[in-house]
């Protein structure tokens, strides 16, 4: 059972960075990287709606994640066991977590455009009290929905309780900027220190088959009250 604990703790952090790409089918890899925190790359396949994300770490131990918001269900597939787990999705991908009123970021179009893994994108600035975020943003690959979406249904069940992040500053000032999507975003703080990265590493359009979507022939269906215990 340590085993399976080890996997989903890699899948803890993943959680929060959910996003959506309406009408996309393919692969996406981003890298994140908050502060001094290590850099997490993690691996997103979309197809129909349903998002599957791989993150990247010797923590997950090839565990999986498969997200339908259609349905509010998530599995979660752990290779090392051959088991995998449905949990409920508590809300969808356009909740946001409460947080504190604080003044709208404002978002500068700079007229500057660069070319990032075959996609022009172009340049925006935001600016609000924590400082000033730099992001390149494409309108080639659909809505992005912000990577502090989304409730974490591990939270519990790993003991911490974790919930989605507030969206920042940039996230809400991309919520009505249909089809934006990020493929970089450099935040800084009012001394130019760089607190954050968000970076686009692959982008792989092309069909992708349903089974990746879905738990692989042989894997046992883990029951959630057998996991009651592992919360304390």
């Amino acid at each position: 059972m340590k085993s399976i604990l080890r996997g989903c703790a890699g899948l803890g952090l993943a959680l929060v960075f959910t996003t959506a790409l309406a009408g996309f089918e393919g692969r996406v890899s981003l890298a994140i990287k908050s502060g001094k925190e290590k850099e997490q790359v993690i691996d997103y396949a979309f197809k129909d709606g349903v998002v599957r994300l791989e993150p990247k770490s010797d923590e997950a131990e090839g565990t999986a994640m498969i997200m339908n918001w259609a349905k509010r269900e998530m599995l979660v597939l752990i290779p090392e066991q051959q088991m995998y787990m449905v949990m409920p999705l508590k809300s969808g991908p356009a909740s946001q977590a409460a947080a504190p009123t604080e003044p709208e970021a404002k978002i500068e179009k700079t007229g500057e455009t660069a070319t990032i893994l075959g996609y022009v994108c172009e340049q925006y600035l935001t600016n609000d009290q924590d400082g000033v975020t730099e992001m390149w943003i494409t309108d080639q690959l659909g809505h992005f929905s912000g990577i502090g979406t989304g409730a974490n249904p591990l939270g519990g069940m790993m003991g911490g309780g974790r919930q989605a992040a507030a969206p920042s500053g940039w996230e809400k000032a991309l919520e009505s900027r249909k089809g934006a999507f990020p493929l970089r975003v450099i935040g800084r703080d009012k001394r130019g220190r760089e607190t954050f990265r968000l970076e686009a590493k692959k982008i792989e359009p092309g069909a992708l088959p349903a089974s990746l979507f879905a738990p692989p022939a042989g894997f046992q269906k883990l029951s959630m009250p057998m996991m009651g215990g592992l919360g304390g």
